[in-house]
């Protein structure tokens, strides 16, 4: 027997078999794709008639008809002689005559492969047999054979929807999670589709996309940054060669010209002009006019550079003084700084020792101290607490309030509005929401229930 099979679908089951008890004994399963008519088919060969010889055969585009023929017989005679130039009904009356097989249940799976000469054959068995034969067929299209009772099989509810991944995923999402409920409601009650649920790619994870945006971004910026150096470096060394070339030592012979003064000549003029009174009248008459005349010259220079030197001593004493008479004025200013800046710090401590203020409820705690009757707006439920602080930085335009819950063992975080006083109020102020908002199909929540759900997280 089949371990997990939905209260309707168990019931179609008997309701089946209660048309064979009728005397019904070829019947068509009728079904769009993916709605488990072969589950149910196989369900309905080993829950129903332990007694009967049973054949499952599952029919394709490539199945030739005798292999149908040897399937069939083979499943209900043991060692069956089977003729290829016979037909089912002519070589199961010659088999039933050597051996008697006893009653037979054969299901054919996907019938619209079937040919006409081997449906009107099953049809004459199951009608005119000396034998019980009771066959059930699955098809997408009703009327295929001939005779045949059409069942159809519908799609599930949304409450057998929820069960069915109930049976075959044990982590679901919450029943208020947006993104569970409206792939729900897109199967359509189609088995296959439900199946088809993987919680990784059907799960909203912020910080993952914010993270793999920025790293691209990086990317970007570093091969950007990469290139303007290259080309910062080629233009330099281009520019490098080029100024090698212009500034190309020249050869030429110039003679260079004494420009500077002798030190000694600076600082000892006494001594020169002594020296110059102590030589005798005919070495003076024996140097040339052009070298008298250069001593001369820079001797003069030597006597203005030092009245210079001598006048910008008296400048640097002078300013020297003033200063220090301005510091001698400005030291009672000082003190007044001093007594104001002691005062200024009196009274900052004096601040510092004033009581803080208490805190603002917020979290769990706030929602517990609310009346039963208020209602809220749930915006988002998340395992992330990075995620949900992000979701209200986005939307700081609209109050927003947080409690956490254990479920399953996983801690959610649940973002909703503000409270409002009755259910009315509460509908207005989700039609004035940001329409990006009211895309994430938000829901209403009544303040009696998050405390219920927060009492049993807190029994967890």
């Amino acid at each position: 027997m089949q371990s997990q099979i939905l209260p309707s679908r168990s019931a179609l089951v008997d309701r089946i078999a209660m048309q064979f008890d009728y005397g019904q004994n070829l019947i068509t399963l009728v079904g769009s794709s993916g709605l488990g008519k072969s589950y149910l088919a196989e369900s309905f060969l080993t829950d129903k008639y332990p007694e009967f010889n049973k054949a499952f055969v599952k029919l394709s585009a490539n199945t030739k008809e005798f292999d149908v023929i040897h399937q069939l017989l083979e499943h209900s005679f043991r060692s069956p002689l089977i003729d290829q130039k016979l037909s089912l009904s002519e070589n199961f009356m010659l088999l039933h005559d050597e051996q008697p097989c006893g009653p037979c249940l054969w299901v054919l799976d996907n019938a619209r492969h079937l040919t006409e000469e081997l449906a009107l054959q099953l049809q004459k068995l199951a009608t005119t047999a000396r034998e019980t034969i009771y066959i059930l067929a699955t098809a997408q299209q009703p009327q295929l054979l001939p005779g045949s009772l059409d069942i159809h099989i519908e799609p599930l509810s949304l409450l057998e929807s929820k069960r069915l991944m109930t049976m075959f995923y044990k982590d679901l999402p919450p029943d208020e999670d947006p993104i569970f409920n409206t792939f729900v409601a897109e199967a359509r009650g189609n088995p296959s589709v439900l199946l088809s649920w993987q919680p990784e790619s059907q799960r909203l994870d912020l910080r993952e996309t914010g993270s793999t945006d920025r790293v691209k971004t990086q990317w970007q910026w570093y091969i950007i940054a990469l290139c303007l150096v290259l080309t910062a470096s080629m233009v330099a060394l281009v520019y490098q060669q080029e100024i090698k070339q212009y500034w190309a030592p020249t050869q030429t012979n110039t003679q260079s010209v004494a420009t500077a003064l002798n030190a000694q000549s600076v600082f000892e003029p006494s001594n020169t002009s002594q020296k110059e009174s102590e030589v005798p009248g005919t070495t003076l008459q024996e140097q040339p006019p052009a070298a008298l005349n250069t001593d001369e010259g820079e001797i003069a220079a030597v006597g203005s550079i030092l009245s210079a030197l001598m006048e910008a001593e008296k400048k640097e004493k002078k300013m020297l003084h003033n200063e220090a008479q301005v510091n001698q004025s400005m030291e009672p200013q000082d003190d007044e700084l001093k007594v104001g800046t002691s005062q200024n710090t009196t009274a900052i401590v004096s601040a510092a020792r004033q009581p803080v203020a208490s805190e603002p409820i917020s979290g769990n705690e706030w929602y517990s101290n609310r009346t039963d009757e208020e209602w809220v707006i749930q915006l988002l439920a998340v395992t992330e607490v990075g995620i949900a602080a992000a979701f209200m930085a986005e939307h700081n335009d609209v109050v927003m309030r947080q409690f956490s819950v254990i479920r399953n063992g996983r801690t959610w975080f649940v973002v909703t509005s503000d409270v409002y006083p009755n259910l009315d109020m509460a509908k207005q102020a989700k039609a004035e929401l940001p329409e990006v908002l009211r895309k994430g199909q938000p829901f209403f929540k009544r303040v009696s229930k998050i405390k219920q759900e927060i009492a049993q997280s807190l029994g967890n």
